[in-house]
């Protein structure tokens, strides 16, 4: 009986290490290699290497059971250098030549113009717990197809990496300009036979964080952006030039017809944004997946389907054509001194000026786009090429006054809201008046209500229930000012049950108040939220999530009444 505890106890040890040891992660990259190569002649290359060890049966019948390579075969050549799997007991599976799968890429699906395109799912074989998947492979890009070297990285993978190369191979004469962030590894310089080769070597890098809103415009998400364009300028140059020239024929007989019959100038705005974001369709194909290459504004109405790119190059043409002056404009997800290019591009927008008054569309969307950031990461012009200093709206606040009153066991609600210009679509005004009448649910002699607010709110978004621990700064959509005033007239067979609060929390977040104050009959109920600023680091997240916890919780926004 002793020695089948000894036993027990041994094999939980074993359990114990097993779980430290591979709990935190399903797989383990043991090499990650990726080159980039510039040819004198203007070709390119690019190979990824890897060795992936699995942990889990997640990881093996999951998460990297396959590989995704797209590619353009009009101007690209795929080479799989090679392909296997070594099994833990080191028996080597090669990838058969079934598993080796040539599909349409998703993005590009619904998307004639790019049914060229291919996507190359590589099933790896042999799978086991404590197997190492094996692929290295290149793809070949003819010249001019890539006009320079154009990266942007984000350095964490889904898996953690023990050893991670990153190696940039340009002609002398070629500058590469780069920015590391978020990592200690300083860039390897070498000159040999007219060629330059950077590399950067990192060490134990973790797995990317699965916790929600964690992204590189964080500002804490380790990146690696590299080009030999000289400057940004020159880099959007090369989309500008693909842009329908201002006062186009086509663009502007078109735009008339969308304007026909309107007088006032936001009619006709509405009317052009209206036909880009909902008549033709949003394809998602990435600048990369194009070859930075976008369809003339024409062939995009005729087809009835664009890329951010082609639809943005629709919009500032169509505003054009109707007598506005309109700019593209970019916005990068990172700010970085060197290195950014087209790749690191975030959004394609379309800036116009109409009566003082700036309007910045999105070409996919009737909605405002997210400006709340700029102030991080700037607009960039593409007719300049340099970044653009423009007062985008700032009004986040919301103010809303509602007076609720009851009658023959009915509820009615009387909103009068006002919500900031920067919270609302482009052509809606954010003052409003309703009222709403609903049955009062008594049971056993007790109601309860929720106080409404505006769904344009904070706590319509779940950023009250994260976690209480976290490792990665939290970026807000926007900045947040919310006001609710409720006033609560009770008739004599109904009373307030919910106690009196006055409960007020101050920090270097922000504020909140939530007080209920009874006067006889009548009660009143304000909830107030204000938070600083938009981007919070770890230092601040623990009194940022106690405002938005405390701001999300039902409790607060739920009163109890007797019934009689």
């Amino acid at each position: 009986m002793i020695r089948n505890k000894h036993k027990l106890a041994f094999l939980l040890c074993l359990l114990l290490m097993a779980t430290t040891a591979f709990g935190a992660s399903e797989a383990e990259y043991k090499k990650l290699a990726k080159t980039w190569t510039l040819n004198a002649d203007g070709s390119q290359e690019f190979r990824y290497d890897m060795e992936l060890t699995l942990f889990t049966h997640t990881a093996m019948n999951g998460t990297y059971g396959e590989s995704f390579i797209v590619y353009n075969p009009q101007y690209q050549e795929l080479k799989i250098n090679s392909s296997y799997t070594k099994q833990k007991d080191g028996t080597i599976v090669k990838t058969p030549d079934n598993a080796f799968v040539e599909v349409l890429p998703r993005n590009a699906a619904d998307a004639p113009a790019y049914n060229h395109l291919k996507e190359m799912v590589v099933v790896h074989t042999g799978l086991e717990l404590g197997a190492t998947i094996y692929l290295d492979y290149t793809v070949t890009s003819k010249p001019g197809y890539l006009p320079e070297v154009d990266i942007f990285e984000e350095l964490l993978q889904s898996s953690p990496v023990k050893e991670y190369t990153l190696t940039i191979i340009t002609p002398e004469t070629k500058e590469l300009a780069y920015t590391l962030t978020n990592n200690p590894a300083k860039a390897s310089v070498k000159q040999s036979g007219g060629t330059r080769t950077t590399s950067w070597t990192l060490h134990n890098l973790p797995a990317s964080s699965r916790a929600p809103f964690v992204s590189v415009r964080n500002g804490d998400v380790p990146f690696l952006a590299a080009t030999t364009y000289v400057s940004e300028g020159e880099a959007l140059a090369t989309l500008l030039k693909q842009f329908n020239p201002s006062g186009d024929p086509q663009l502007a007989t078109l735009a008339e017809s969308l304007i026909e019959g309107k007088d006032k100038d936001e009619d006709k705005l509405e009317a052009i944004l209206n036909y880009t974001s909902n008549h033709i369709a949003n394809n998602s194909l990435t600048l990369n997946e194009t070859g930075y290459r976008l369809r003339p504004a024409d062939v995009v109405t005729s087809s009835a389907y664009g890329t951010e790119a082609e639809k943005a190059n629709l919009l500032a043409g169509l505003l054009n054509g109707a007598g506005f002056k309109a700019e593209p404009m970019v916005t990068y997800q990172v700010h970085a001194d060197k290195g950014l290019a087209l790749e690191a591009v975030d959004q394609i927008l379309v800036s116009c000026m109409v009566n003082d008054e700036l309007f910045l569309f999105s070409p996919t969307s009737t909605r405002r786009p997210q400006t709340g950031n700029f102030d991080r990461t700037p607009l960039f012009s593409l007719q300049t090429g340099k970044p653009v200093a423009i007062a985008v709206p700032q009004d986040f606040q919301i103010k809303s006054d509602i007076a609720i009153s009851f009658k023959d066991e009915k509820m009615t609600t009387s909103i009068k809201e006002s919500i900031g210009k920067a919270l609302m679509p482009y052509f809606t005004t954010g003052n409003s008046e309703n009222n709403q009448t609903a049955p009062l649910n008594v049971k056993n002699g007790y109601a309860t209500i929720s106080l409404p607010d505006a769904k344009y709110g904070i706590s319509h978004q779940p950023y009250g229930y994260l976690n209480s621990q976290r490792k990665e700064n939290l970026l807000l959509p926007h900045p947040v000012s919310e006001v609710y005033t409720y006033t609560i007239e009770c008739p004599e067979n109904i009373k307030l049950r919910t106690p009196e609060t006055d409960k007020t929390i101050r920090n270097t977040a922000g504020s909140l108040t939530i007080t209920v104050k009874k006067n006889g009959r009548t009660a009143t109920v304000t909830r107030s939220l204000k938070l600083n600023k938009q981007l919070y680091t770890l230092a601040e997240y623990k009194e940022l999530r106690l405002l938005l916890t405390e701001w999300s919780d039902v409790n607060g926004k739920t009163l109890l009444f007797s019934v009689r």
